[in-house]
């Protein structure tokens, strides 16, 4: 009568050591299935071993066969006329996209100029507080304003008409976001970076307008010549002044000059 006292009062620990002692028996009568594999057998096996089609279907053949090398040559060419319409595009308008270029080259003078004013100012300092303050009033109403305005007038399928609009697009990005991230953190290394890009692009946009034949119309500004001086800062003052809203400005004709 002691002996069942005890083994009913038994500390739990050892009913637990028990209780996994039977588990694992019956784990291990599991493991083997009833094809007679032990356990390591089915711990072995990959489960992508075990899967088979059912009913496989062949495979098409090509009836046609491969192309012979001149039916892969007649494919495989390029067309003569390929980007000629938008050299042709571009050279019918390259006054007024040079314009526009005009323009976006307005937009990074200013941020940069707003943007060395606040270089190197304590975070909460006025300095910092007025570039916060510039940076609201112009990233968004203006320079993203500004290219809006260019798709409204121009309609997204200028994107199809000209080889200058991705270069406009990447000197515009520079404009809204690498130049004030660069200022942010007054990361001299960022500015850099940010003013050797502007580089590339405008490397690029001039090249492009050499061999058109419109080296020409690429705005320059002459700083030993008082009118250039003036003609530009008449044309980044249209395209700074904030954006009419009121629904009244006309479609330019002709010659481009700021939107």
């Amino acid at each position: 009568m002691l002996l069942h006292v005890r083994s009913l009062t038994a500390p739990s620990s050892s009913r637990r050591t028990v209780a996994l002692g039977a588990g694992l028996v019956l784990t291990l009568a599991l493991g083997c299935d009833s094809s007679g594999s032990s356990l390591e057998e089915a711990l072995a096996k990959k489960p992508e071993d075990e899967i088979v089609a059912k009913n496989p279907k062949p495979r098409p053949t090509d009836k046609y066969g491969d192309p012979s090398d001149a039916e892969f040559k007649a494919w495989n060419r390029k067309d003569p006329e390929g980007e000629k319409h938008l050299y042709k595009w571009d050279t019918a308008n390259a006054e007024k996209m040079m314009g526009y270029w005009e323009d976006i080259t307005c937009l990074k003078e200013k941020m940069v100029e707003e943007g060395q004013k606040a270089f190197g100012s304590e975070p909460g300092s006025p300095k910092e507080e007025e570039w916060f303050q510039f940076k609201q009033s112009f990233i968004i109403p203006v320079v993203d304003g500004w290219q809006k305005r260019m798709f409204a007038e121009e309609g997204t399928r200028i994107l199809e008409k000209s080889k200058l609009i991705s270069h406009f697009l990447e000197a515009h990005e520079l404009v809204m976001r690498e130049y004030p991230a660069a200022y942010n953190e007054s990361d001299k290394t960022a500015l850099e970076k940010a003013d050797a890009h502007w580089m590339v692009v405008e490397a690029k946009i001039k090249k492009y307008m050499g061999q058109l034949g419109k080296e020409d119309v690429f705005p320059t500004v002459d700083i030993d010549d008082a009118k250039s001086i003036e003609r530009h800062a008449k044309h980044c003052e249209d395209v700074l002044k904030p954006p009419d809203t009121s629904g009244k400005a006309k479609k330019r004709k002709g010659k481009k000059t700021s939107i």
